[in-house]
């Protein structure tokens, strides 16, 4: 007897907020993958200086 298969759709991104696998470190970059809809996205390994702000820059950003 044949058994069908059934799968459940994909959640779409506006449907959910992401819930990330993200792979191990390994190089500047690893690979997250949601797992809910089974979107991909690069994250960084590391911080820049650059992506620091201050608390003043925080209030200033927030007051706009």
């Amino acid at each position: 007897m044949a058994q069908a298969t059934v799968e459940s759709p994909k959640a779409s991104t506006a449907d959910h907020f992401h819930r990330w696998r993200i792979e191990e470190p390994n190089g500047p970059v690893s690979r997250g993958i949601c797992k809910v809809c089974g979107t991909e996205k690069q994250f960084k390994n590391w911080l820049q200086d650059g992506d620091f702000i201050t608390n003043e820059e925080h209030r200033v950003a927030n007051a706009a």
